[in-house]
C-alpha cells in the first residue's frame, strides 16, 4: 500500500485549473476548459477515499479529525476571498447586484451555492459571467460529498466491508444514469449543478482509490505508460474540442474523467505522463490550484462589470493578478491554518465560527437593504430616473422589477402598450404614431405577458396592446424561469384571468418612502463612499454609446458591442432546445386575449417579429415546427378575431438583412414596416 506523495497529482490539478480559468476568461482555444472541474471531482474522490479507507483499515479513523482537516484546507482561503470580494462588490456593483451577491455569499458559506446558482444563474448564460462567486457551485458539491461520504464509508466498512467496491460501482452507474437522463430532459440546466448528477465522478475517483489500495498491478510498465498517455490525450481532447454546445455533463464527460482515472492508476515512475505532470511549474500551480480557482472568477467578474470592453489583454492581466493572489493566500493563509502548532483546534474553531457568524449577519443585513424588491434597489432608482428624464443608461438588473417600478413611477398617458420580449423592444414612438409605452422584457413568457399587462392596466388606460408572438410562448419545455421574480403578482393576475374580472390589485401604486433604519443608514453611507457606479449619469451619446440606453417610451438603444457587423446565420435555439407544443399554454393565452378584450375592453394585436434571413433558413430546415408555430399564432388570431402582423420570415415581413442587430433582433426600421400594417 503505497500512499507516498504523488507530485503528478498536483500536476494533474494544474492541468485541471488552467483550462477552467481560461475558459471562464472566454479564450476560445480552451472551449472545453469546463472539464477541469470534472477532473477535480475525480481527484477529490480518489484522495478522500484513499484517506478514509486507509485510516479505517488501521482502526484510527476519526470523523472529527477528518472534518477538521477539511475545514483547515477549505474555509480560511474561502473566507479570505469572500472578504476581499465583498469589499470589491461595494465598489463595483449596483445596489440590486449587491443584494444578489450577498445571497450568493450565504449560499457559498452554507454549501448550497450549486442549488442557488441553478435557480439564479444558468452556467452557460452570459450574465453568469458577472457572478463573482459562481465557481463556488463545485465547492458546494465537494463539501456535500465530504459531509456525507465518510459516514457512508464508516457504515459500509463496519457492516458491508466486502461490498464497498460494489457500492461505489452502484453509485457510479446510478448517478451517471441520472446525469444522462437529466441532460436530455433539462438541456443541462439543472443537471450541471445537481449533486446527484456529479456523484458518479467522485465515485469514479473512489473506485480508483479502492483499486490502488487493494489490487496488485500485473501490467507491464510499457502498458502503463501507454494507458496514462491515452488518459492525457483524452483530457486534452476534451479541453480543446468540447465547447458550450456540448451536452454537459453527460456521457461525453466520461472522456476527461476516464482520462483522469487512467493517469491516477497508471502514471508510475517510468511513465512519460508522470514526468510531464511532475514539472516544477505544474506542481507549483497544482499546489496553489485551490486558491487560484477561488481568485480567478471574482477578478474576471469584476473586470467584466467595470470595463465596457473587457479585452483579452485585460483578461490575461486578471489571470496574472489571480496567480499572485493565489501565491499569497496559499503561503500565508492555507499553510498557516494547516499548521496545528500555530493554530490549534480551539483557536481554529473560534476564528472560523466568528468569521462565519459575522459574514452571515453582514450578508443578511445587505440582502434586506439592497435586495431587488426593496425601495433602495437599482430597479426602483432607475425607474424613478426614467420618469424624470428622456433616457437613462441601462445596467445589469432584474428587468421584471424594473418594469414593475416603471409602472409605479411613470407619469405618461400611453395609448399603446407593448408587451413581449427583447425581439419587440424596438417598437417605439419613433416608428408608431401613437403614444407608446414599451414594457418588453428579455425572454418574456406567457407568465410575463399576463403579469406585466395586468400590472400596467392597473395604472394606465391604453386603447391598444401589442403582444410579441415569440415561438417559445407555446413550448412546454422553454425552461424560462425569470418570470418567477414576479410569481406573487402572476398568481394574483392569473386569478383575475380565471375569474374574468379584476378582483385583485396586483401592485401598490403608492410611492415608496425613503426612510431608512439605523443599520440601513450605515450601509447607505458605506455604499455611497465606496461605489463608483453613477446611475444618474446624463445620457450624452446615442450613436456611439458604450452602454445600452433605455428611452422614456421603453425602447432600447443597443450598445456598440451588442451590434454585429457581419451577421452569421445560426439555428435559433433560444428557449427551444427541447420542444413540445403545449395545448395548455395555447388555451391559456387564448383566454388571456379574451380577458383583455372582454374585461379590459382593449384592442389586441399579435406581432410576429422576424429573424434574420440566414438564420430563418437554417432554423426552418433544422426545426420545421417554427412554421407550425407561426400558423398557431395565425389560428389564434382567427379564433379570437384580433389582428396579427409580421412574420418570422423576413421576406414576408419585408425586412432586409441590414435591418437586424444580430441573427434574431430586428432594428426599428424593420419593426416600422411591420407596425405600419396595424389597422
Amino acid at each position: 500500500m503505497n500512499l507516498s506523495y504523488r507530485g503528478e497529482i498536483d500536476g494533474l490539478r494544474a492541468l485541471a485549473v488552467i483550462p477552467v480559468v481560461f475558459f471562464h476568461a472566454g479564450f476560445d482555444l480552451f472551449s472545453g476548459g469546463l472539464v477541469g472541474v470534472d477532473i477535480f471531482f475525480v481527484i477529490s474522490g480518489y484522495l478522500i477515499t484513499t484517506i478514509i479507507l486507509k485510516d479505517l483499515e488501521n482502526n484510527n479513523f476519526s470523523l472529527a479529525y477528518f472534518y477538521e482537516r477539511r475545514a483547515r484546507r477549505i474555509l480560511p482561503a474561502l473566507f479570505f476571498v469572500i472578504f476581499v470580494s465583498s469589499i470589491l462588490s461595494f465598489i463595483f456593483l449596483t445596489r440590486s447586484e449587491l443584494g444578489s451577491y450577498f445571497k450568493s455569499v450565504n449560499a457559498t458559506l452554507l454549501f448550497y451555492s450549486n442549488f442557488y446558482f441553478w435557480k439564479t444563474a444558468p452556467y452557460f448564460h452570459s450574465l453568469s459571467d458577472l457572478e463573482p462567486l459562481l465557481h463556488t457551485w463545485s465547492l458546494s458539491i465537494e463539501e456535500q460529498f465530504y459531509i456525507i461520504f465518510p459516514l457512508i464509508l464508516i457504515i459500509s466498512h463496519k457492516y458491508f466491508k466486502k461490498y464497498i467496491l460494489i457500492l461505489l460501482f452502484f453509485t457510479f452507474f446510478l448517478s451517471l444514469l441520472i446525469c444522462q437522463i437529466a441532460a436530455l430532459k433539462t438541456a443541462g440546466v439543472l443537471n450541471f449543478y445537481f449533486t446527484l448528477s456529479r456523484a458518479w465522478e467522485l465515485a469514479l475517483g473512489g473506485i480508483s482509490a479502492y483499486y490502488l489500495l487493494r489490487s496488485k498491478s500485473v501490467l507491464s510498465d510499457t502498458l502503463k505508460n501507454l494507458l496514462s498517455l491515452i488518459g492525457l490525450i483524452m483530457i486534452l481532447f476534451a479541453i480543446f474540442f468540447f465547447n458550450r454546445q456540448t451536452l454537459y455533463p453527460s456521457l461525453y464527460t466520461l472522456v476527461p474523467t476516464i482520462g483522469t482515472v487512467l493517469i491516477i492508476l497508471f502514471a508510475n515512475e517510468q511513465s512519460y505522463v508522470k514526468k510531464i505532470l511532475s514539472f516544477k511549474i505544474l506542481v507549483g500551480i497544482g499546489l496553489m490550484s485551490y486558491s487560484f480557482y477561488l481568485w480567478h472568477q471574482p477578478l474576471l467578474a469584476f473586470g467584466r462589470i467595470y470595463f465596457d470592453n473587457f479585452s483579452n489583454e485585460l483578461k490575461f492581466l486578471s489571470i496574472i493578478i489571480s496567480l499572485f493572489l493565489s501565491y499569497f493566500s496559499y503561503n500565508f493563509i492555507e499553510k498557516l491554518f494547516r499548521n496545528k502548532n500555530k493554530i490549534n483546534i480551539k483557536l481554529l474553531i473560534k476564528i472560523l465560527a466568528s468569521c462565519l457568524l459575522v459574514f452571515l449577519l453582514f450578508s443578511q443585513l445587505n440582502i434586506n437593504f439592497f435586495n431587488v424588491k426593496s425601495k433602495n434597489s437599482t430597479e426602483a432608482r432607475l425607474a424613478k430616473l426614467l420618469s424624470k428624464n428622456e433616457a437613462i443608461y441601462s445596467t445589469n438588473m432584474n428587468e421584471r422589477y424594473f418594469v414593475r417600478y416603471r409602472i409605479i413611477y411613470e407619469n405618461l398617458d400611453p395609448k399603446t402598450l407593448v408587451i413581449g420580449s427583447s425581439r419587440i423592444m424596438q417598437t417605439s414612438n419613433q416608428i408608431y404614431e401613437e403614444q407608446v409605452l414599451n414594457l418588453a422584457v428579455s425572454g418574456a413568457t406567457i407568465e410575463d405577458h399576463i403579469t406585466i399587462t395586468e400590472m400596467a392596466l392597473q395604472k394606465f388606460y391604453p386603447d391598444k396592446i401589442l403582444l410579441g408572438a415569440d415561438p417559445w410562448l407555446f413550448n412546454k419545455y422553454n425552461y424560462q424561469s425569470r418570470w418567477k421574480s414576479l410569481s406573487r403578482e402572476y398568481k394574483l393576475s392569473l386569478e383575475n384571468l380565471q375569474l374574468m374580472k379584476t378582483k385583485n390589485m396586483i401592485i401598490n401604486l403608492n410611492l415608496l418612502d425613503d426612510n431608512f433604519a439605523f443599520y440601513e443608514n450605515i450601509l447607505e453611507k458605506i455604499y455611497n463612499f465606496l461605489n463608483i457606479i453613477n446611475l444618474a449619469s446624463e445620457v450624452d451619446n446615442f450613436e456611439n454609446n458604450q452602454k445600452q440606453i433605455i428611452l422614456k417610451d421603453g425602447k432600447r438603444v443597443y450598445a456598440n458591442k451588442d451590434k454585429e457587423e457581419n451577421i452569421k446565420g445560426k439555428v435559433v435555439r433560444y428557449s427551444m432546445n427541447s420542444y413540445e407544443f403545449s395545448n395548455e399554454h395555447f388555451e391559456l393565452y387564448k383566454q388571456f386575449i379574451y380577458y383583455l378584450i372582454n374585461v379590459h375592453k382593449k384592442e389586441v394585436v399579435l406581432v410576429l417579429s422576424p429573424y434574420h434571413q440566414l438564420s430563418y433558413d437554417l432554423t426552418i430546415k433544422a426545426k420545421p415546427y417554427y412554421l407550425e408555430l407561426e400558423n398557431k399564432f395565425r389560428q389564434l388570431s382567427e379564433e379570437t378575431n384580433i389582428q396579427i402582423v409580421g412574420s418570422y420570415n423576413p421576406l414576408l415581413a419585408k425586412c432586409s438583412g441590414d435591418e437586424f442587430y444580430d441573427y434574431m433582433h430586428p432594428k426599428d426600421s424593420c419593426m416600422k414596416k411591420i407596425t405600419k400594417d396595424i389597422k
